[in-house]
């Protein structure tokens, strides 16, 4: 089976390393955006790119799941390193397949990275951005402060600056 499968792995390798290549890129570029409060249209857009990238690394995934199992095979880098070892047997595996794989890999744990690095940026801006219409809405800060015995209390303080 693995003389039918392994031409559709080999379109499937490049596919996903270009858009592995891909999506970091988005990500890297989502960063330095965030990093310098680039404009909503911007980032909506960058939104809108990682989607369509992630929809296709999903499609990618499902179909060398498929491919894998058809050696029953899961996917996984164990499942990957033995479906390379029973197409080197057959004499179908390439050396810079197996590259193409490990730098998939690699990048999947680079996206994964920056992406939760994103993630906690965006909501760091999310919170100041809500206590900012908080105060302008005049409704009550609380902060925590400690007591003469050491506990925690909440102080509330409220001035209306806009009312809109």
């Amino acid at each position: 089976m693995i003389e039918k499968t392994y031409p559709i792995t080999e379109k499937l390798l490049e596919k996903g390393l270009s858009l592995s290549q891909q999506f970091f890129e988005t990500l890297t570029q989502e960063s330095q955006n965030l990093k310098q409060k680039t404009a909503t249209e911007t980032m909506t857009a960058l939104t809108e790119q990682k989607k369509s990238i992630v929809q296709q690394l999903e499609q990618f995934t499902q179909q060398l799941t498929q491919v894998l199992a058809t050696e029953k095979l899961p996917y996984d880098q164990n499942g990957v390193q033995q479906y390379f070892a029973i197409a080197n047997k057959a004499g179908l595996f390439r050396e810079n397949h197996l590259q193409q794989w490990l730098e998939i890999s690699r990048l999947a744990k680079q996206c994964r990275q920056v992406n939760e690095q994103n993630g906690a940026g965006i909501a760091l801006l999310m919170r100041h951005n809500q206590r900012a219409l908080q105060i302008l809405r005049g409704k009550p800060q609380t902060a925590a402060v400690y007591s003469a015995d050491g506990s925690t209390q909440s102080a509330h303080t409220s001035h209306t600056l806009i009312s809109v």
